[in-house]
């Protein structure tokens, strides 16, 4: 199925994470993230947005451990939120509750800063600037791409209201991976599910996206050749959502794994859910809008 490329509606939905101190993580998520608690048993919680229902993170509580040792994984998952006034907003509130900030950033499509959850998932909070800015065919030159450090009140001098939560129409724009093996990943995620290659000038790093979006996936390559294949019972990423726009679509990527060879996938045809696994041991959910 050459030339196949995936759904240019495609989206993360939602980011699963497996937790050991689901308390902690709920109240991280809630107090910190601003993010709203819609539903919880013991062991399991869905945390998003109130107004439209819309579940953005997973907690599930499991008898597991911490990786031993360096594992392939989550490196952050990228909170989008609407306008710079509520990015500056959301680092003020991450000021005045001692949250560590583990880096203020800005490149040609946006303005972000990262912190870490409890048990050490990377959150990062970001604005796209104007779409006008990078939507664009060949708006932004990947090969001189950087993205360079700025100081926190580059971001402080833009506040909107207090950031008590996050507001309606937030999503997760991008996920950031960690990966051993470049060129085998980028092979699953181009050839394999269709995503467009953006080349990034960082020989060690990869933007792949569905549509006319900057990213969805973010690739780094580590320098442990030894980096583990993350297992179930760890803590950590247990998988990433991401929503097809119809049936139709996920016929197509369903056809196109089977043509590249990547056989190695679970299909629900009752609830339309495709599972994979990254050659990284990175496990992705697809379902149907």
């Amino acid at each position: 199925m050459s030339g196949y490329i995936i759904a240019d509606e495609t989206r993360i939905r939602y980011v699963a994470l497996k937790v050991k101190d689901l308390q902690a993580m709920v109240d991280f998520y809630t107090q910190i993230a601003g993010l709203a608690l819609l539903k919880r048993s013991e062991e399991v919680a869905y945390l998003g947005t109130r107004q439209n229902q819309e579940v953005l993170v997973t907690l599930h509580k499991i008898a597991g451990h911490t990786p031993k040792a360096p594992t392939a994984g989550l490196e952050h998952m990228a909170i989008l939120l609407p306008d710079r006034n509520t990015l500056g907003s959301a680092l003020q509130h991450m000021v005045d509750n001692g949250i560590a900030i583990d880096g203020v950033f800005e490149n040609s499509y946006s303005q972000t800063f990262i912190i870490h959850d409890p048990e050490g998932n990377g959150v990062e909070f970001a604005d796209d600037k104007s779409a006008s800015e990078w939507r664009t065919p060949n708006a932004i030159d990947w090969h001189n791409e950087r993205t360079k450090t700025i100081a926190q009140d580059v971001l402080l001098k833009h506040q909107g209201d207090k950031y008590a939560a996050a507001p309606a129409g937030i999503s997760i724009g991008h996920v950031q991976l960690r990966v051993n093996n470049l060129a085998d990943t980028a092979k699953f995620y181009e050839a394999g599910l269709g995503f467009s290659v953006n080349n990034d000038a960082d020989p060690k790093q990869l933007f792949l996206a569905a549509g006319d979006y900057h990213h969805h996936i973010g690739i780094n390559l580590t320098n442990d050749e030894h980096l583990a294949k993350p297992v179930f019972d760890e803590y950590g990423l247990d998988y990433v959502n991401l929503i097809l726009p119809n049936e139709s679509a996920m016929d197509l990527l369903r056809t196109n794994l089977d043509a590249q060879g990547f056989k190695d996938y679970d299909y629900n045809s009752q609830f339309h859910y495709l599972q994979v696994t990254d050659p990284n041991g990175i496990n992705l959910w697809f379902a149907i809008a």
